[in-house]
Formats: structure tokens, C-alpha cells, sequence
């Protein structure tokens, strides 16, 4: 027994007396508070490390273990042996996937930095390794002298680092590929890399490219309006079937094809359906779209048709306009092709030579595009087209 304690226990005996009586009677509560009272600490340390032993509910038995580190003050031995046995049980806890998600790295920091401080170095080692703190465990084992685990420890950081330099390199490549138009070749370095390692810059990335990939049928912002861009050549309207699909019950499943041939202007061919297609009241067969037609499709659905400037045709249906280019379109300083790819991008193919602007980047070849891209003619020229959400999706 210190100086100190035996002061303590000359001026308070009556506390001393009533907290042994009370432990002795099991009254760990009361005997705790007597034992805080006469200035024992550690033995109020004791009494509530054996409540805590004691409990068997987990949350619970954490609250006595957190009372007892703050029972004693600052240098008492008691709070060493405190803190140890709450540190044991965190790290216990941690080890087994029993600390809540929320607050386990938290608390693993809270216990490494405060058994730092006590001078177990070793254990608080263990803790901020659970946390993920590497440069705080080997801190901790430098001070512990733990040659072998410092050795683990750096071998650890040197991986970590490796890798971190690793993801750098494959982002900024992904990133120049995305800029430069290039999001197959962006998706497949993505994907490749994410198969080696789950890291986390990477798979956002690859979920924000993804979000802004167009489904298809896309849609553009052209020449001062919105339009539905509908690939190919020919392009076959009907009910269910064929690239542009119009759920109207006067529609055949197979109605009408629109087509440019190698030569000459766009052309619009009814397919033989039951209800027909008309102008003025006569059938129409096949005929050259020349200025343009209104169409009515079953006598009752209207169909405006139109040649435009930049290639292709414009078609506009009741709430519904379209962008067909029918092969290559002109884009300012050059040609282009647009079309549903294989495997399922909206993708413009720019001639060689061409000064076409994708954001400030001058591009050419296959480029597979994204919402929010804008193709310009030329730095600081006209914007040619913008690739926007579908409208449900912008209202």
C-alpha cells in the first residue's frame, strides 16, 4: 500500500469500511462507489473490471469496461490494467466481426492512440492494424521493439504502396481513354483491373461511366432541338418489331422501312402490313422521300418525314421526334457515321482528319459516347451535338 493510499484511508475509514462490507455482501455497485469515495481507484478498478467479467451481454459489459478506464486519473497504475483488459475485449470483439460497422474503426483508433499513450505498444500494434492504420502499427512496433512484426508490417506497406502507384497509373489511363472518346477500351481496363483488386476509386469510376452510358435507342441535342436517334440502314418502324418501335394498335408488327440506297436520296417502303401506309389518301408502296412526306400509318397515325442538312432524316410522330442518319452524316469539317454498336454503345465514327472536338479534345475514329458529351466543329466552333438523358429521365 502506497503513502498516498494509506492517507487516503487514515481520513476516510468509514468509506473504506462501508466499501469492503459492501463487496463483501456482492454489492459490486455500492463497494465501487465507497471505493471512489476513499480515493482507492484501484480498487474501484478492480470492482467494476470484476462487474465486467461478470456480464455476460456484450454491450453491457463494454459500458463497465469504458466506466473503469475512467475511473482512475492520469498516471494511476490502475488505469493501465483498465485499459488493457477493455482494449483485450475490443480487439477480441473486432477479431471476431462482433463490432458494430459504424463505429469499429473508430473505436480500434480510440484504443490503439490511448494504449500508445499507456505504453502498451504492442497491444495498441494489434488494435490499429484492425483499423486499418498501417503507419500507426509500425509507429507502435518501432516503440514495442517487435522486430519480427515490424518486419511484416513494412513488407505490408511496401504491397500497399505498390498497389496504390499501381491504381494511379490505371486510373489516369482510364481517364485519358474516357476523354479521348475511347469508353470500350476504358470499360475493359476498368473491368480488368477490378478483377485483380476491388479498389474503390476505381469501381466509382467505372459506376459513373456506366450511369452515363445512353440506353439505346440515345438521345441528342442537334441543331437546336432534341431527338431520338435511331441507327441503321435501312430502319424498320413497326408495332413490336424492328429498330424503331411505335406501340400504337394501328401500327403492323411489321409496318414500314425507311432507307437511303448507295446512291441517290432517302426512300420510305411500306412492308406489306394490313392497315397500310398513305399520303393524301393513296397508298404508298415506295417513293423518295425528296422534300418530305406526311405519312398517315393506318390511316389515323400522323408521320412527318423529313430530309435534313446534316444527313439522314428527321421523323416526327405524335410526341415523338426522330433522328435517322441512314449512314454517314456531315459534322461540320468532316464526316461521321453513327450507330448502335454490337455491344450495345451509341458510337460516332469520325473521319480522319477531321477537327472534331470532343469537351477540349480533338478526336477521331470510333468514339462511343456518353451523356453529357459535346462534339464541337473545331476549338471554340459550333457545337454540333450534345448527348442528353432521355426526356422522362430530365423531367
Amino acid at each position: 500500500m502506497t503513502l498516498s493510499t494509506r492517507i487516503r484511508d487514515f481520513f476516510s475509514p468509514e468509506a473504506v469500511k462501508r466499501a469492503q462490507t459492501l463487496e463483501a455482501r456482492s454489492d459490486l455497485e455500492g463497494a465501487c462507489a465507497c471505493w471512489m469515495q476513499a480515493g482507492r481507484y484501484s480498487d474501484a478498478v478492480r470492482v467494476m473490471l470484476m462487474r465486467a467479467q461478470a456480464e455476460l451481454d456484450p454491450h453491457r459489459r463494454a459500458l463497465f469496461l469504458t466506466q473503469a478506464t475512467s475511473l482512475a486519473p492520469p498516471g494511476d497504475p490502475a488505469r493501465v490494467s483498465a485499459w488493457r483488459a477493455r482494449a483485450t475485449f475490443i480487439l477480441d470483439r473486432a477479431e471476431a466481426g462482433g463490432l458494430d460497422p459504424a463505429i469499429r474503426r473508430r473505436e480500434l483508433l480510440e484504443t490503439g492512440r490511448a494504449l500508445r499513450e499507456l505504453g502498451e505498444a504492442e497491444l495498441a500494434a494489434r488494435a490499429l492494424r484492425l483499423a486499418g492504420d498501417l503507419e500507426g502499427e509500425i509507429s507502435a512496433l518501432a516503440e514495442a521493439g517487435a522486430l519480427g512484426a515490424l518486419e511484416d508490417a513494412v513488407s505490408r506497406q511496401r504491397k500497399v504502396e505498390e498497389s496504390r502507384m499501381r491504381r494511379a497509373t490505371r486510373f489516369e489511363q482510364v481517364r485519358d481513354q474516357i476523354a479521348l472518346g475511347r469508353r470500350r477500351d476504358a470499360l475493359a481496363l476498368l473491368r480488368g483491373a477490378l478483377d485483380e483488386e476491388d479498389a474503390e476509386d476505381l469501381r466509382a469510376l467505372l459506376q459513373g461511366m456506366m450511369a452515363r452510358r445512353p440506353n439505346l435507342p440515345g438521345h441528342l441535342y442537334v441543331d437546336g432541338r432534341i431527338v431520338e436517334v435511331v441507327c441503321g440502314n435501312p430502319v424498320r418502324l413497326g408495332r413490336s418489331e424492328g429498330e424503331l418501335k411505335v406501340p400504337s394498335p394501328v401500327v403492323s408488327r411489321k409496318h414500314l422501312e425507311l432507307f437511303r440506297p448507295d446512291s441517290g436520296g432517302p426512300w420510305v417502303r411500306d412492308l406489306g402490313g394490313k392497315n397500310g401506309t398513305t399520303m393524301r389518301g393513296a397508298r404508298v408502296d415506295a417513293m423518295a422521300v425528296g422534300s418530305g412526306l406526311d405519312l398517315l400509318i393506318g390511316n389515323a397515325l400522323p408521320l412527318k418525314v423529313r430530309p435534313t442538312e446534316r444527313g439522314g432524316l428527321v421523323i416526327e410522330l405524335p410526341g415523338r421526334v426522330c433522328w435517322l442518319p441512314l449512314g454517314a452524316v456531315d459534322l461540320g469539317q468532316g464526316r461521321a457515321s453513327l450507330e448502335s454498336s454490337t455491344d450495345g454503345w451509341l458510337e460516332l465514327t469520325i473521319a480522319r482528319g477531321s477537327n472534331v472536338i470532343l469537351g477540349d479534345l480533338r478526336v477521331e475514329g470510333a468514339i462511343q459516347l456518353l451523356e453529357g458529351d459535346e462534339i464541337f466543329d473545331g476549338h471554340g466552333g459550333k457545337l454540333l451535338l450534345r448527348v442528353v438523358a432521355p426526356p422522362q429521365e430530365r423531367s
